[in-house]
């Protein structure tokens, strides 16, 4: 006669393992901060799901990652390199990376992995694929950067940030955004919060992750023009500049706010971005995707210079969606900061006194947000 189950035994029997999911990417903030905003997303649909970031040995990488409380290998991984005579440490790096990672998906009893990009994701995909599981890669950028272009077709599934000729069968989400990088409606509780005065109006100067001294070299200079400093006064504007971890060019922006009595606060960082978006009227920034997508989610009227040692300046690429509907503009960093100013300047001081063509780039930008990319992968890595 046969065994019978008890129904506890039957609800044992067909309980899944909880989810244990490895994100990869690292090198900068860009690659990293997507994967924490899924991880977000996971925990807030399974709270018991077990994750693991896979980042590179870079110094910025572990203080992101350590910041964020989260648990993380390190992995030696190189940049792929034109130049033959560097080919051997890079392929002796990248054995390394893979069999850590296949030691860690053993350990850690992995159950799928996601890449947001950047050369930290080759191994991991290497690694996904030699273990049997599924894979997503994530492609960040409007042109898909060298890692994703040699490393999809390990990829059980790909999702891009924009459209892309390279994957037909790629699925189009928005870019994954933390929870913190998205502010609140309300300006007045978003400066109160960050210190700020909440009447007024806020100019944003960020460089995010990377890049920003070219921009902190303009914004001195554009500091010194007269005109500017006494609009911005007269306008009742604050400048909000996150320089980036040099603190010599933080010491020579504040001196220069000083010396031209423009109202400012100027910090290295800030960890709640959300806030420093809904605090701002109108933004100075890099073109990272990142920075896109987040004005883009706040509804910031903003001025994008792509970083500008790129070869192909593929920033620029990422503002376009934006610049084509009249929700952002396109400026080109010529490096110099007075070819910088001078170019800026008339722009600017258009901007600060026009409200209505804020109030429309605003709308423009509210009325073409994407949905939440973050959750999209989310949902893929508790579906397969």
């Amino acid at each position: 006669m046969p065994s019978i189950a008890s129904p506890q035994d039957s609800r044992l029997k067909t309980q899944a393992p909880p989810a244990s999911v490895l994100l990869a990417g690292g090198g900068s903030g860009g690659h990293i901060f997507p994967n924490l905003a899924i991880l977000q997303r996971l925990r807030e649909r399974s709270p018991t799901v077990a994750a693991t970031l896979v980042i590179s040995t870079r110094p910025l990488d572990a203080e992101v990652v350590t910041k964020a409380r989260e648990k993380a290998v390190a992995v030696p991984v190189q940049p792929l390199t034109m130049k033959p005579w560097r080919w051997p440490a890079f392929y002796d790096a990248w054995h390394k990376s893979v069999h850590a990672l296949l030691a860690v998906i053993a350990q850690e009893r992995i159950t799928a992995v996601v890449a947001t990009g950047g050369f930290v994701s080759g191994p991991a995909l290497a690694a996904a694929r030699k273990a049997g599981l599924p894979a997503a890669l994530v492609s960040l950028d409007a042109i898909p950067g060298k890692a994703n272009r040699l490393m999809a077709s390990k990829a059980s599934a790909i999702f891009t940030v924009y459209p892309t000729a390279l994957w037909p069968q790629a699925q189009r989400i928005g870019m994954p955004l933390r929870r913190n990088a998205i502010g609140p409606n309300d300006k007045h509780a978003a400066r109160r919060q960050l210190g700020l005065e909440p009447d007024g109006e806020v100019l944003l100067v960020t460089g995010a992750s990377q890049g920003a001294s070219s921009l902190n070299r303009m914004m001195i200079e554009l500091a010194g023009q007269t005109q500017v400093r006494k609009t911005l006064r007269n306008a009742g504007w604050r400048v909000l500049h996150l320089t980036g971890d040099k603190p010599e060019e933080r010491d020579a922006a504040i001196a220069a706010y000083q010396a031209a009595k423009i109202p400012a606060t100027v910090l290295p960082f800030c960890d709640a971005m959300g806030l420093a978006w809904a605090s701002a009227t109108l933004a100075i920034s890099r073109a990272g995707a990142g920075s896109v997508a987040e004005a883009w989610a706040n509804a910031v009227p903003t001025i994008f210079f792509p970083y500008p040692y790129h070869k192909d300046l593929h920033q620029k690429f990422n503002a376009e969606p934006l610049t084509h509907t009249g929700a952002g503009i396109l400026m080109l960093d010529a490096i110099d900061p007075r070819v910088n100013a001078r170019q800026l300047a008339p722009r600017l001081l258009s901007l600060i006194g026009n409200d209505s063509q804020r109030y429309q780039m605003a709308e423009n930008l509210r009325s073409t947000r994407p949905d939440d990319g973050a959750a999209v992968i989310a949902d893929w890595v508790l579906g397969v």
